[in-house]
């Protein structure tokens, strides 16, 4: 039997299965995006960066002629953007939060500033960080 430490060595890519329902989630918790998901697996860590794109029909005027492809600068919504990193069964996740980067450490169950120091969950969007790292946990368990 394979250990999954030696699996994942030699996996370099995202699943696809593991890449669709990493989007689906992101995409339940903001309404009205879809996700462009870049990833870097290294010494049995995965980062994964979730890249915001508003869905065509919340972008300006429909007289405008609009880029047909999805991921286009045109849709970019930096505001929805967001990282995950999973390594050894442990899962954070950071984003902006008005103007500071938080990260939200799921198996502590803490959130931190930039600075490393530890603060409240902010309200209303961390329990929406908080519901991905939930969702997203045992995915990257399963794969990883």
């Amino acid at each position: 039997m394979i250990e999954k430490r030696e699996v994942l060595k030699k996996m370099q890519t995202l699943p696809l299965e593991l890449e669709l329902a990493a989007s689906q989630i992101a995409a339940q918790h903001y309404p009205h995006r879809r996700f462009k998901l870049i990833y870097e697996i290294k010494n049995n860590f995965i980062d994964i960066e979730f890249q915001g794109y508003y869905i065509e029909e919340f972008v300006g005027s429909r007289n405008r002629s609009r880029p047909s492809n999805p991921i286009h600068d045109f849709y970019r919504d930096k505001t929805a953007d967001f990282k995950v990193a999973y390594g050894y069964g442990q899962l954070s996740i950071s984003g902006w939060w008005r103007t500071a980067i938080l990260t939200f450490d799921y198996n502590t169950k803490s959130w931190s500033n930039e600075d490393g120091e530890e603060i409240t969950c902010p309200y209303p969007d961390g329990e929406k960080f908080e519901q991905i790292a939930a969702a997203l946990y045992p995915l990257l368990q399963q794969h990883y």
